[in-house]
């Protein structure tokens, strides 16, 4: 549920927080998180920052793998992930209060029977019109005195749409487009005494014309000046405002325009970690309820241990025993903090060596099922993960630029709080997986010659261009070749799998395993789950059978072969000026959607799988 502090009724109390919407608890950690601007019938709002989250009715989540992670990049004060508040009343009482704190952004506002452009706030010209029985999430912000509907009352008077303009920087900001400004840019003496502002859009069959004019001075312009690569030159510096967070910082950055939906707005900088079996001693226990035993001190812990239900299964382990291994693992906390980890080391120990002594209720699987026919020279073996677990933790975010794979510390980063964050919105999902284990020895011998060819040596190039672009060093230790390869098979079967065991292709979602330099690994995994305790069907993990997995790898080579925008797609250069890094990849043949991608459909070509111009960079199946 979402709710507004400032979009309660007249009948409230000021600051009473009013249902206006809902959004689905997985959704606030990958696509419309804190920072996230969420478009709602009522009003466009974005999401506060976790210091004005209630904490009632906050589940934790208990994942101690990503828990460690998190407090890595955020700091050792992080003792909990929690999922979104959510009230069991909700289904008795759907306006109960529990819910995530939102405020309405933009703050400008345009009516669309006479253009009018002007602030919600401050102003009388905008008004918050009620309907039935005064429900906010019904409600409508209407131009009280627009000029083309004075016989209409204003409970019948169109409903006004937000200003489809705003400005962010690269640091994170966000800000709404200074109109005034922008408008009266040209005169020597400044913005009017009251401007009276209108937007206008005119058709046009080469590009959209948005016209902004005061009627107090006469001045007028094209928004078009703000846009591209010299728009910035036409706007103020940024005053480093953050809507979610409700302050301002020292900025003084160059804006960029961006439309109001535009993709690159809010890209979330999340960490996941799949469930592994837990063995059940006292060293998993603690993990497990850190969150409580971690700041009790040596005085106190029988006590806490003997009155809490949570903790009776430490009840018979000795109090100098229990307070040595919590010791151990604050320790242990605080020396991984700086220490640069990798959640999937273990994960691929248990997914490419499965055995049924290490599964439970959130992890089962079938291992060595039959690598289909044809196939021996590609993958070693395949695994069925009959049931899985996934946890999900929003780190932050960044505007503008999406953070490279699994990096939690872009230079970007904005934080989801003011202050120190001490727990971290989550969320679990439960499904099934289908895992291949690719034959180690044949890619790293295909890696050898592959990594030197003319078109990998491009990539790099590119990539390396973007990357001092946006102010980064490159990874050197990159496998490029070994990225590709999996990479681009993970999207041909996504495409496959989604035509086949009905679910789209935008509920699969990759992992890759590539391993560290000096200990590389090749895998893959490809998973669907759902928020709810049941998880999912088992439409996926069925194509892991052998007969149905050889269908899917036919048509998903056979699909390689050629693309409907060939041959400019086969024959796609990326440069450090198209800001690509691609090749023989577009949205007809391998792009799938953001949250299935580890890596925002970078890294992909269908050329390390098929022959396409006879240059022998194709993996030999």
């Amino acid at each position: 549920m979402i709710r507004s502090d400032q979009a309660a009724s007249s009948t409230q109390h000021k600051g009473d927080p009013t249902r206006i919407g809902n959004i689905r608890p997985s959704h606030l950690v990958t696509t419309t998180g804190i920072g996230a601007v969420v478009d709602l019938p009522a009003m466009s709002v974005v999401v506060r920052g976790t210091d004005s989250w209630s904490a009632v009715r906050q589940e934790p989540i208990v994942e101690p793998r990503l828990l460690e992670e998190v407090r890595r990049v955020l700091g050792n004060q992080v003792v909990s992930l929690r999922s979104a508040p959510w009230d069991p009343r909700a289904d008795d009482d759907p306006w109960t209060r529990v819910g995530v704190p939102v405020t309405p952004f933009p703050g400008w506002v345009r009516c669309p029977a006479c253009f009018r452009l002007g602030p919600l706030h401050g102003t009388q010209q905008f008004t918050v019109v009620h309907r039935w029985g005064r429900r906010p999430d019904l409600a409508k912000i209407v131009h009280s005195g627009c000029a083309k509907q004075t016989t209409r009352p204003d409970a019948k008077k169109r409903a006004c749409v937000p200003a489809r303009f705003l400005v962010a920087c690269d640091s994170g900001h966000l800000d709404d487009f200074p109109y005034v400004e922008f408008v009266h840019a040209a005169s020597s003496a400044g913005p009017c005494s009251a401007p009276n502002l209108r937007m206008r859009d005119s058709a046009s069959t080469l590009q959209p014309l948005v016209t902004i004019s005061c009627d107090s001075c006469g001045a007028s312009t094209n928004i078009q000046k703000a846009s591209g690569r010299d728009g910035s030159e036409n706007l103020p510096q940024c005053r480093g405002r953050h809507p979610h967070l409700q302050r301002f910082d020292a900025c003084g950055n160059p804006l960029t325009m961006i439309v109001l939906g535009a993709s690159n707005l809010w890209f979330s900088v999340t960490a996941s970690a799949l469930h592994l079996p837990q063995t059940g001693g006292v060293e998993d226990l603690v993990a497990q309820h850190w969150e409580v035993l971690g700041k009790l001190d040596r005085s106190v812990l029988p006590h806490i241990v003997a009155g809490m239900d949570a903790l009776r299964a430490l009840r018979d382990v000795p109090v100098d025993d229990l307070w040595t291994v919590i010791e151990k693992h604050r320790t242990a906390a605080t020396d991984n903090a700086d220490k640069t980890t990798d959640l999937l080391d273990a994960e691929w120990a248990l997914l490419s060596r499965p055995t049924t002594d290490k599964q439970d209720e959130d992890f089962r699987a079938v291992p060595n099922i039959e690598v289909p026919a044809g196939y021996g020279n590609l993958l070693d073996q395949v695994v069925r993960v009959t049931r899985l677990r996934e946890v999900q933790a929003l780190v932050g975010f960044t505007r503008l630029s999406a953070p490279e794979r699994r990096d939690l510390q872009p230079r970007n980063l904005v934080r989801l709080r003011n202050g120190p964050a001490d727990w971290v919105p989550a969320v679990e999902k439960r499904g099934e997986g289908i895992f291949l284990e690719f034959d180690e020895d044949r890619i790293r011998r295909w890696e050898t010659t592959a990594e030197h060819h003319p078109r990998i040596d491009t990539l790099r190039d590119a990539y390396r261009g973007w990357m001092h672009a946006i102010g980064q060093k490159p990874d050197p230790d990159l496998p490029v070749a070994r990225t590709l390869l999996i990479h681009t098979l993970s999207h041909l079967l996504i495409r496959q799998v989604s035509l086949e065991c009905g679910y789209s292709s935008a509920s699969i979602r990759e992992r890759l395993y590539l391993g560290k330099p000096g200990a590389r690994t090749a895998g893959l995994l490809l998973s669907t789950a759902a928020s709810d305790s049941e998880g999912t069907l088992g439409g996926l993990v069925a194509l892991g059978e052998t007969v149905h997995l050889k269908r899917l790898l036919d048509g998903a080579l056979h699909d390689a072969q050629r693309c409907s925008s060939d041959p400019l797609c086969s024959e796609h250069t990326p440069t450090e000026e198209s800001r690509t890094l691609h090749l023989a990849a577009c949205h007809a043949c391998l792009f799938v959607s953001e949250t299935s991608c580890e890596t925002n459909n970078k890294w992909l070509d269908r050329g390390v799988l098929v022959d396409l111009s006879q240059d022998g960079l194709a993996f030999p199946l």
